[in-house]
């Protein structure tokens, strides 16, 4: 039985430009994606922002409904 056929790709853009076969691929490091201390600004402990209400979807509720057993003749 064969599998599913493979889809039709886009064609790559004019300016792309295949990497060597031998590259490595380098991650930026996780000290390089959070921000230094320098960066952010110090929490003060008197500011506070509102926070809004939930979504209305949020506040509904969960109704069971269990039916009424049915009668067995005897």
């Amino acid at each position: 039985m064969p599998g599913p056929k493979e889809p039709k790709q886009a064609p790559p853009s004019p300016d792309y430009v295949p990497a060597p076969a031998d590259s490595v691929v380098v991650a930026p490091t996780v000290a390089d994606q959070a921000p230094s201390a320098e960066e952010t600004e110090p929490f003060e402990t008197d500011e506070f922002a509102a926070t809004p209400p939930p979504h209305p979807a949020y506040r509904t509720t969960a109704r069971i409904s269990i039916p009424a057993p049915v009668p067995m003749p005897a």
